[in-house]
C-alpha cells in the first residue's frame, strides 16, 4: 500500500513570514528632534508625552516605595557615560554661569542597560532602578529640546516652567547635575519674566537650589554668594536655611552642617551629598592632627553625621586607626626616654 506523499503548497499553522510586534516603550519609542524626529514638535503632543513622564516616574516612586532613596542614588553608581545636555540651554545668561563645574559619573545607560530595558519590557518585568531612572531623564531631555525648538511659536512659558521645575526636582534627587545645572539656570534666566513669572514659592526653592549647588558641588562658595545677593536684590530671596547651610561650608562647622542636613527636605538633603566627601576628610584630618585617642561614636558623628558605621568609615577612607572597645587609637604616645 503507498502512502501519498504531503502537499508542498500546504500552509504552516504558523508561518515564518509572521512576527509577533515588539512591544516598544512609549517614553524610547519617540526620537529626539536633533536626530530628524519631528513628532514632538506638536504642542498637544508634547503634553501627552509629558503626563506619560510623570506618569511613569509615579510609577516608580509606588515599585520602590521601600528603599526610595537606594533607587534614587543608583543612576549615580552605574558608572556609565552622562548624555550631553542639549546645546541650546547653555547659552543662558552669564550672570547665573557657573565656572569650573566638576563631571560625574552618573549617566543615562549603557548599550547593555538598553538592551537589558528591551527584555525587560517583553518579559513585563519591573526593570532596575538605575535604567527606569535612565529612560525618564532621557525622555525628559528630548521633551526640553522639543520645547526650546517650539517656544517661538508656543503661547506662554507656562508648560515649559512646569517641565523644567519637575525636571529639577527628579534629576536632584537622582545626583545627575547633568540633567539639572543647565535646565536649572536656563528656568531662573530666560523662562522666569517680568511678563511670565514663576510662582513665588518656586522662585525661591529653584534659587536656593542653584546657590547650593554652586557652593557644594561647584565649590565655588564666591559665586554662590553672588547669586544669592543678585536674588536679594531682584526679588528679595530669603532663606535662612542656605544662609546657615552657606555659613557651616565656609567655616567648616561640621556640627551645624549636620544639623541642617538633617532639618531640611529631600531636595536639599540631596544637593548637600555633593559635600560629604569633602567634609569627611575635612574632620577626619582635624581629629587625626588633635587626639591621640578618640571616642568611636563622636567620630562617626562629627564626620558622618551618624549615617554610616565604624567599619563603613574604615572601609571608605582606609582608616588604620586602631579601635580598642568604642575607643579609636589614633596615635601612640611616644616611650619616655
Amino acid at each position: 500500500m503507498s502512502h501519498q506523499p504531503p502537499s508542498l503548497n500546504r500552509r504552516s499553522s504558523t508561518p515564518w513570514d509572521r512576527l509577533r510586534p515588539v512591544k516598544q516603550d512609549p517614553l524610547e519609542s519617540v526620537g529626539f528632534v536633533s536626530k530628524g524626529d519631528n513628532r514632538l514638535l506638536d504642542i498637544k503632543t508634547q503634553e501627552t508625552y509629558y503626563h506619560k513622564i510623570t506618569a511613569r516616574y509615579m510609577q516608580f516612586c509606588t515599585q520602590n516605595s521601600k528603599n526610595l532613596h537606594e533607587a534614587f542614588t543608583s543612576l549615580s553608581l552605574t558608572g556609565s557615560t552622562p548624555a550631553p545636555t542639549p546645546k541650546a540651554e547653555n547659552l543662558s545668561s552669564s550672570r547665573w554661569a557657573v565656572p569650573g563645574a566638576r563631571p560625574t559619573t552618573a549617566g543615562y545607560g549603557s548599550k547593555n542597560a538598553t538592551t537589558s530595558r528591551a527584555s525587560n519590557v517583553n518579559a513585563s518585568v519591573s526593570p532596575e532602578p538605575a535604567e527606569e531612572l535612565s529612560v525618564i531623564l532621557t525622555a525628559l531631555r528630548k521633551l526640553r529640546e522639543a520645547i526650546l525648538a517650539t517656544s517661538a511659536s508656543a503661547p506662554s512659558p507656562a508648560f515649559s516652567q512646569r517641565v523644567h521645575v519637575f525636571n529639577i526636582r527628579l534629576a536632584i534627587l537622582a545626583l545627575h547635575p547633568e540633567s539639572y545645572h543647565a535646565s536649572l539656570r536656563y528656568l531662573l534666566t530666560s523662562l522666569h519674566s517680568q511678563a511670565h513669572p514663576l510662582p513665588v514659592s518656586e522662585l525661591r526653592e529653584m534659587t536656593a537650589y542653584l546657590i547650593l549647588d554652586t557652593a557644594l558641588r561647584v565649590d565655588n562658595v564666591i559665586e554662590a554668594h553672588a547669586i544669592r545677593v543678585r536674588a536679594k536684590e531682584r526679588w528679595r530671596f530669603r532663606d535662612r536655611d542656605v544662609d546657615l547651610i552657606l555659613k557651616a561650608v565656609i567655616s567648616n562647622n561640621w556640627p551645624l552642617f549636620w544639623r541642617m542636613r538633617n532639618k531640611v527636605d529631600g531636595y536639599v538633603r540631596a544637593i548637600m551629598h555633593w559635600k560629604l566627601e569633602a567634609l569627611r576628610m575635612t574632620v577626619l584630618k582635624a581629629i587625626g592632627r588633635s587626639y591621640m585617642k578618640c571616642d568611636i561614636d563622636w567620630i562617626l558623628q562629627s564626620t558622618t553625621g551618624g549615617e554610616m558605621s565604624w567599619e563603613e568609615l574604615v572601609e571608605k577612607e582606609d582608616i588604620g586607626w586602631l579601635r580598642d572597645g568604642n575607643t579609636a587609637m589614633i596615635r601612640k604616645p611616644k616611650p619616655k626616654t
